[in-house]
């Protein structure tokens, strides 16, 4: 069973897959870039096929963890 959960912004919560399809990356490359900017899943569902449930990201959390790295890089510095 799944539920209509949302995040801060108000669009509903996306799994792993979802969230690394989103910044182009495989769900481990995903996983690696949120533990190391501290972004951590917005809730779990239960996962019918395996025992470890599936964890449900929130794209305000995301998109927040970027706009941070964006500001922290320095600007291009002209030639």
């Amino acid at each position: 069973m799944i539920t209509a959960r949302t995040g801060r912004d108000g669009w509903p919560l996306v799994t792993t897959p979802q969230a690394a399809y989103s910044l182009a990356m495989t769900p481990k490359q995903f996983r690696d870039w949120a533990r190391r900017r501290a972004v951590t899943p917005a809730g779990f569902q239960p996962n019918p096929v395996h025992g470890q449930p599936l964890a449900l990201w929130d794209l305000a959390d995301i998109t927040a963890a970027i706009h941070a790295q964006d500001a922290n890089e320095p600007a291009c510095q002209g030639a």
